[in-house]
């Protein structure tokens, strides 16, 4: 973390809520756990590691280390800003996706009955995405209520590139699910910015319909580019997952 320079990151000035902030992401990384657990972890008599001794923490109440998430909470906006300026420019790519994560309580103002990835229809959800830069760093991370749609959060990352961090293009990478025809007519396009993402199968069936495809240029992982008039403006690039094409061919031939 020091290599990173990550406490001049998370503040410039040293203070209880920035070690402690530290020693919870070390925390999570060596042995993730409640904050309940974390504190017993970190504090002298109940030590499970050296590293409440290496960040001089002394002995840790459990209220500190909510105080801690909220003081973090506070930085968040600042912290973003400085990693976008580290690992973002003009032309970058920037990888954006979303997840889910069940809520086990009932206060949380976000929390809504949602798709659960966790396959938790149950529970009530919250949605996150993540903005990262094109080698998987992330940058900024958001909130949404859990019946949120994953189109439906796009153009709140794109205000974010555009505005908060300056940036006048970029090319936004996400999958089809998020990156929706709607979405590029109606977000990216009028913001300037470039995307790529995967055609659906209707698209993919009738660009062949102008005609056949060479398959044998994709019996590899290379990448292949095609234009077309349905898509001005656009480049279509093919590639092929032979794992992906093994176990199609396996069920084809009523393997198990």
């Amino acid at each position: 973390m020091r290599k990173l320079d990550l406490p001049r990151l998370l503040s410039r000035t040293v203070s209880r809520e920035r070690d402690l902030a530290l020693a919870l992401i070390a925390s999570r990384i060596i042995a993730p756990g409640s904050k309940l657990a974390t504190a017993r972890a970190l504090s002298p008599e109940t030590a499970s590691s050296s590293l409440g001794r290496v960040l001089d923490l002394g002995v840790i109440e459990e209220r500190e280390i909510y105080a801690a998430l909220d003081w973090l909470g506070e930085q968040q906006d600042r912290i973003e800003r400085s990693l976008a300026r580290r690992h973002l420019k003009n032309g970058a790519l920037v990888l954006y996706d979303v997840s889910s994560s069940y809520d086990e309580g009932r206060c949380c103002e976000l929390a809504r009955h949602g798709y659960s990835r966790d396959h938790r229809p149950d529970r009530l959800q919250i949605v996150y995405g993540l903005l990262c830069d094109r080698d998987g760093r992330p940058i900024a991370v958001e909130v949404f209520e859990g019946d949120t749609g994953d189109p439906s959060t796009l153009s709140a990352q794109i205000s974010k590139l555009k505005q908060r961090f300056g940036l006048k293009h970029v090319v936004l990478v996400g999958d089809r699910g998020m990156i929706t025809s709607a979405r590029i007519r109606e977000d990216l396009q009028p913001a300037g910015l470039d995307w790529i993402t995967t055609l659906r199968a209707p698209q993919i069936q009738a660009l062949t319909e102008a005609g056949p495809l060479q398959l044998s240029l994709f019996d590899e992982r290379n990448l292949a580019e095609i234009t077309a008039p349905d898509y001005p403006g656009e480049r279509l690039i093919v590639c092929r997952n032979p794992e992906l094409a093994r176990e199609r061919a396996r069920k084809r031939d009523g393997g198990d």
